[in-house]
């Protein structure tokens, strides 16, 4: 859908159907348990996982099960940077580091084919740091 703004200014609009935002409440209505410091955070299963650190903390996340899972990671208590190494990169940049900060950093990914494998994508980013290790 397209408005015009003025007479040389076109905005465009795009419309997100209820059902695809039902379907990502969905995804992420599963809860996955914190894995604590140097653990592998599980990727059987679309899901959440609250991160809670006690100091400067590490966690790896190996590359989605599947096309389309979902895997929202969010700092819920802040003790100390989280620091997750991801087997895959996480966007176009090559990022594959995501460090959380503070409590309520969060990072929503998505998996997608990339060529022959499966590898994360940021679906959206709140606070959290990305960069490449």
């Amino acid at each position: 859908m397209e408005a015009a703004a003025s007479a040389d200014t076109t905005v465009t609009i795009m419309l997100i159907p209820s059902v695809a935002i039902l379907d990502l409440a969905q995804s992420t209505s599963n809860s996955i348990t914190d894995p604590g410091n140097a653990g592998a955070i599980p990727v059987t299963a679309s899901g959440a996982v609250q991160i809670v650190t006690a100091g400067a903390e590490t966690r790896t996340l190996a590359a989605p099960s599947f096309i389309g899972q979902i895997l929202e990671i969010c700092m819920k208590t802040d003790g100390g940077d989280g620091v997750i190494t991801c087997a895959t990169t996480v966007n176009q940049t090559g990022n594959n580091t995501i460090t959380l900060n503070d409590a309520g950093d969060c990072v929503t990914l998505i998996a997608k084919q990339n060529g022959a494998n499966l590898r994360w994508s940021v679906l959206a980013n709140d606070g959290a740091t990305l960069s490449t290790v």
